[in-house]
Formats: C-alpha cells, sequence, structure tokens
C-alpha cells in the first residue's frame, strides 16, 4: 500500500505545483540563478528583473523566450563536454514560469519571497585590488557604425602580480559591443608611440601582428621567473564579464612595467556619447604552481567566404607543444556566423569533440569547462565554424561580396579565445608553433 500511494503521489505533485506557482515562492528562485546577474541596472540586459514590479509587466514575454530557449542564451550541444557556467533551465523551471506567465502572474505571499540576491556594487569579482581606466573619455558618434580602436594606458606596473580575477567593465554600457583589456609586456612594440586615453585604430597588419602576437621577450630576465607575455587579462561581451584564474593551483602573471591596451569595439546609439573603460584587478595570495593564460592560438586569417555561401566552412587549427589543460573557450566570429566546434586530436591516436554548438554575434558566450582537460603535449585542437553569407542570414551586412578576415564586424574572424592551465615555469610563447596558420 505504501508502495501504491507514492506513484500516485510523485506524477501529481509537478502539476500541482505548476498550477499554483506564484512569482515570490516559484520563479523567483529561477529568475535568481540564471536571469539576474544580467537582468539587474547597469548590466548588459535592457531591462530588470531584480523585483515583482520590474519583471511582471515582461511575464508573457519571459514566457515566449523560455519556450523558444531563446533565454537564458546557451548554445553548447549538451552532448559534448561539461561546463561550470552552464545555464540551462530544466523543463519543470520552464512550465513553472509558463503556468504562472499564463495565470495572470501572480505575486504570491511575502513570506514566500526568498532574500535578495547581493550584488557587488559596479563590479562582480567584489573590491578590487587595484583598477586600470582610461585617464579619458572616449568619444563614441551619434550614428554609423564605428571601429573597433586601441587605448593605451600606460600603468608601468611598478612589480610582478599575479592576478586571481578580472573584470573589464565600461563606463557606459549602452554604447559597448565587446572590449578586450591587454596586457602590454615592457619591451613590447605594439602601440608605442600612441598617445594615452586616445582612440587608435588598428590597421589590419595591426590587429593581426600585434594582438596575435602571445608573447615578447623581455631584457635580462630573472632566472626562475615567469616570462612576461602579451595576452589577455579579460574581457567584456554579452555572456562574459568577471573571469576567474583559480583553477587547479593556477593565476594570471602580469610582468613589472607592463601597461593596459584597451581593445573596444562601440555601437553608437543615435546621440554623442562618451565611455572610459576601465579594468578591476584581484590580486592572488602568493605565487601559484601554475599559470593561466588567454590567448589566440586558434585562428584562421586566410580564408574567403564567397558570395551567397550558405554553408561556407573554414577551419583553424594548432598542436601544443608541451602539456597543458584547457580550462575555457570563447568562439568568435562575426555577422555571418552559423556555428562552431572544437575537437581535440590526441597522440594516442583518440579524438574528443570539447565543445561545438550555434554561435549568435550578439551572445558571444564563453564556456568554462567544470575540470580542466588534460591535453598532453602532441595534441592538435581543430575548431571548425560555418558561415551563412546569404541573403537569407538577417545580419548579414552585403551577401554580394567576398568577405575576408578582418577586424571590423562587416569582415569576418575565425578565432578560440583560449584559456589554458600551464606550469608556472613553461614559456607561453612555446605552447604553440610561432607563426603557424591552417
Amino acid at each position: 500500500m505504501v508502495r501504491f500511494a507514492i506513484l500516485i503521489l510523485l506524477p501529481a505533485s509537478p502539476a500541482f505545483t505548476a498550477a499554483a506557482a506564484t512569482f515570490n515562492k516559484n520563479v523567483l528562485p529561477i529568475i535568481q540563478k540564471q536571469c539576474q546577474e544580467c537582468h539587474r541596472p547597469g548590466e548588459v540586459a535592457p531591462m530588470s528583473f531584480l523585483t515583482y514590479k520590474d519583471t511582471r509587466p515582461w511575464a508573457k514575454a519571459i514566457k515566449t523566450a523560455v519556450l523558444t530557449h531563446k533565454m537564458p542564451p546557451w548554445f553548447a550541444d549538451p552532448k559534448y563536454g561539461h561546463f561550470k557556467n552552464e545555464r540551462v533551465l530544466t523543463e519543470a523551471e520552464i512550465q513553472t514560469i509558463v503556468t504562472w506567465a499564463d495565470n495572470g502572474a501572480p505575486e504570491g505571499a511575502a513570506e514566500d519571497k526568498p532574500a535578495d540576491v547581493t550584488f557587488a556594487s559596479g563590479w562582480s569579482i567584489g573590491k578590487p585590488d587595484i583598477v586600470v581606466e582610461s585617464p579619458k573619455d572616449i568619444p563614441v558618434a551619434a550614428t554609423g557604425t564605428m571601429d573597433q580602436s586601441n587605448v593605451l594606458v600606460k600603468v608601468n606596473f611598478p612589480r610582478d602580480i599575479w592576478v586571481k580575477a578580472a573584470e573589464v567593465r565600461p563606463g557606459n554600457a549602452k554604447v559597448v559591443h565587446h572590449m578586450k583589456a591587454w596586457v602590454r609586456p615592457p619591451g613590447s612594440a605594439w602601440l608605442k608611440d600612441a598617445p594615452e586615453g586616445e582612440s587608435v585604430m588598428p590597421s589590419r597588419g595591426q590587429f593581426t601582428e600585434a594582438p596575435g602576437a602571445t608573447t615578447v621577450t623581455a631584457a635580462a630576465e630573472a632566472p626562475g621567473r615567469p616570462r612576461p607575455a602579451q595576452e589577455i587579462l579579460a574581457k567584456y561581451n554579452p555572456g562574459v564579464n568577471a573571469q576567474e584564474f583559480t583553477l587547479g593551483d593556477a593565476a594570471k602573471f602580469i610582468a613589472a612595467g607592463s601597461d593596459i591596451v584597451f581593445e573596444c569595439h562601440y555601437v553608437p546609439s543615435g546621440k554623442f556619447e562618451t565611455d572610459r573603460p576601465r579594468v578591476g584587478i584581484v590580486l592572488a595570495s602568493g605565487a601559484p604552481r601554475q599559470r593561466y593564460i588567454t590567448n589566440t592560438g586558434i585562428n584562421n586569417t586566410k580564408f574567403a567566404i564567397p558570395p551567397h555561401a550558405a554553408n561556407h566552412e573554414v577551419k583553424a587549427e594548432t598542436t601544443l607543444q608541451h602539456d597543458a589543460q584547457l580550462a575555457w573557450v570563447q568562439p568568435h566570429m562575426h555577422l555571418r556566423a552559423k556555428d562552431y566546434e572544437l575537437k581535440a586530436f590526441y597522440p594516442s591516436g583518440e579524438s574528443e569533440i570539447l565543445l561545438k554548438g550555434k554561435f549568435d554575434f550578439n551572445w558571444q558566450l564563453g564556456y568554462e569547462f567544470s575540470k580542466p582537460v588534460v591535453l598532453p603535449k602532441g595534441t592538435r585542437l581543430e575548431s571548425t565554424a560555418h558561415f551563412d553569407n546569404t541573403k537569407n542570414n538577417p545580419y548579414n551586412p552585403n551577401p554580394d561580396i567576398e568577405v575576408r578576415y578582418g577586424p571590423q564586424s562587416t569582415d569576418e574572424m575565425a578565432i578560440s579565445f583560449t584559456g589554458f592551465i600551464i606550469d608556472v615555469k613553461a614559456d607561453p610563447a612555446s605552447l604553440f608553433p610561432r607563426a603557424r596558420r591552417p
């Protein structure tokens, strides 16, 4: 009799919960977990979901977004890889939201409301130990297409530091599509004559040669000192905010004498605006055993997408020159991109798809592995992307032209931004073959 009663009660419970769903008891916990990081004042989403008053007008739109899997944005195929930052609603959560919206979106009892989630004021990483900010406002035109630009900040870090976490923040998020903060190590010739705090538009050569380089050799290195590296410190764009570098026993290294270069892509809002980029840095408590590096080693710059091509394939590859662990991947293409796959070919002869999914230029997600993927020396990493250069692509600015690699959104890219964990004594420049292009 007990077994029979359990069989009757279990199927009935979800239906009862959904029918009685209220915002405070059932919907708000889902929104806190999956939505509020973006849906709060000052963040990338255009509306806040912190309170019932804020959320209620959007009930029907939320229902549609979760039913179509438009929100929360997540494009990885669940058959491949496991990711720490995965945002996927269960069918029960979707049904709860749908039923709540269909039943008039009731608020529910105040005592059912969970405690508010506390967000750091201005930062997701907590209070930074160091903040590097452009010394000048960057003008953003009212209309038109703005080229990506570089803004040099002459920090000249007084000592070597190890970084636990970093976060890039715009001063005016509504005009920013994405930003990167690059570490420019001492001795680098990149932007050596650029005025501090001024927008410098890169030529194609500047873009592919300067940021694409992994490291530069510093003069008079001390024995055992980590090699200075020209690399991405952190990024900002829809889907990527603060980044932590502490998987395993790792941290990111910035050499004494380094500067910061902000790479900025602005989107005019219809009126003249300004922005002032900054990056917050949280220091590690001490020197780690492992080093986290962020680079663009899987990158194809030699491709041409024909006019009207519906599914043009572009591959990029590299072979690891020493042992490493892959902690994070962010595919980066532009308006014509459709999908992406990253595959590892191991020295043993085995292969494995590490990440596969759709691509959306409006949500350039980064994928953080639940456990770093161990990649022995000799592992070949190969990315495959497909592009739609036809009129059927609603984002395509011009299907009648051949499209090549370039820094503007109307050009294309086939880059994998990757976070690797290597031995603290290893040279980041030696991880990939130099000047390798597929």
